[in-house]
């Protein structure tokens, strides 16, 4: 039988600020937690998909009531959307979606996954660095998507 109070990981973040948020809004409902990565994701943003972004932790026994609480409210945006971003011309504003799980917590960046064709295989080989496409990455499940 495992125990209530011990932690548990609950979500991850791919910035910082987002996670801080969701810590604010579980501690206003008076569920205990902690945030980890927070630091090393801040000073290294790059090493965000490396280290599974900022992850937020719970005790055993609040995790289904954390996960209440950050379905409950939508997450509030930075700015308003101006008009002009509903033009017909415009991009879709809706976050993507990953196919699999169906999290919004996924990100556009290099993949982590190997992307090498014959071509980008060989320039890594002679530079000693990899050369990798870009993709969604989701920081629930860990899928990479188009």
């Amino acid at each position: 039988m495992s125990n209530p109070d011990s932690v548990v990981f609950l979500e991850s973040y791919y910035e910082p600020m987002a996670a801080n948020l969701a810590r604010t809004r579980l501690e206003a409902a008076g569920i205990p937690c902690f945030l980890s990565n927070e630091h090393l994701v801040s000073l290294m943003p790059l090493y965000s998909p490396i280290t599974g972004g900022v992850r937020l932790h719970v005790r055993r026994g609040d995790a289904e009531a954390a996960l209440a609480v950050l379905q409950h409210e939508a997450v509030p945006l930075a700015t308003e959307p101006d008009e002009a971003s509903f033009a017909a011309d415009a991009p879709d504003p809706v976050a993507p979606r990953c196919p699999r799980c169906g999290s919004s917590n996924v990100a556009y960046g290099p993949a982590t996954r190997n992307t090498y064709g014959f071509w980008s295989g060989l320039l890594s080989v002679l530079l000693r660095f990899p050369v990798r496409g870009h993709r969604f990455h989701c920081f629930h499940c860990g899928n990479e998507f188009e």
